[in-house]
């Protein structure tokens, strides 16, 4: 495994050596993993953990800004995070502790695996991607930021600078994953949530979205309409059910969880979400 190695210091110097030969080193919790696999061919490798501009999670006017390069361990250990649950919870599960100390949100982002455990979270917050080059910055919704299985829209010469996730003040959020090793194995399944106005039906508005049954994070922006400013029934989420269940295509060949475990998982969290936002009177008990 030949490969040139560099550490630039400043952003500047990054953007001045990227390319479409080089690959970027955070956590390398993948890439690593890829190389020595065969799976990826290296010809140049830039170290970027020491860069300042990459680093950093601080509240800014209108939400949180987190540096690409910030591991899931510093997000799970930052106070900013007490105002973002679903986040929170996605940090403290987020592979085994080692992997926590080691993995960054921007790597987990830019690997674009369709069970990452940031994206369905990224996605309820309508989190904004920062990125640059050396032609300048632009900033992209995360739901169009991944493109494909481990595809995004980063050009050749781009790198991911930070993430800005909206405030979302008194909403209530939610984050569950199944997986087939308790504490360290990747998500076969994942799901959050994030509810305005959780208490008052008239004003609520719902989002939801999940992981590992579509290429790229599930959204069901219709179907959130439907439900969102109106009390909700069991029925309700039926016909959510039923509609997510018609759009989803989760593959039969997948070695993790299988189509009907994937699907009995959005019927449990559509469930958990009725119970915490109606009456106990006509709250329904999960199903196995």
């Amino acid at each position: 495994m030949n490969f040139t190695y560099a550490q630039p210091r400043t952003l500047a110097e990054l953007l001045a050596q990227k390319d479409a030969q080089t690959h970027l080193l955070a956590g390398g919790t993948d890439l690593l993993v890829d190389t020595r696999s065969g799976k990826k061919s290296v010809a140049r490798v830039l170290d970027i953990k020491a860069i300042p501009e990459l680093r950093g999670i601080r509240a800014v006017k209108g939400g949180l800004q987190i540096g690409a390069c910030e591991t899931f361990t510093h997000l799970l250990r930052s106070p900013h995070l007490q105002k973002y649950p679903a986040l929170r919870e996605c940090a403290s599960v987020m592979g085994c502790h080692e992997i926590r100390n080691r993995a960054t949100l921007g790597g987990n982002i830019c690997n674009a695996s369709p069970g990452s455990e940031s994206s369905v979270v990224l996605s309820v917050h309508e989190a904004q991607i920062n990125i640059a080059s050396r032609r300048g910055t632009r900033r992209v919704a995360y739901d169009d930021f991944t493109t494909g299985v481990n595809r995004t829209c980063l050009e050749p010469d781009e790198v991911v600078v930070s993430i800005f996730i909206p405030s979302a003040p008194r909403a209530l959020g939610i984050y569950r994953r199944i997986t087939r090793t308790a504490g360290m194995d990747l998500a076969c399944w994942n799901g959050a949530a994030l509810v305005f106005s959780p208490n008052t039906p008239a004003k609520r508005e719902i989002r939801f979205a999940f992981g590992t049954v579509m290429s790229t994070t599930y959204r069901p922006r219709a179907i959130e309409a439907q439900l969102s400013r109106r009390p909700l029934t069991p029925a309700d989420m039926d016909a959510a059910y039923e509609a997510i269940c018609a759009e989803i295509q989760p593959r039969a060949s997948s070695l993790r969880a299988s189509p009907d475990e994937k699907r009995r998982a959005i019927r449990n969290f559509l469930n958990e979400l009725l119970a915490l936002l109606t009456p106990a009177p006509t709250r329904r008990q999960p199903t196995a």
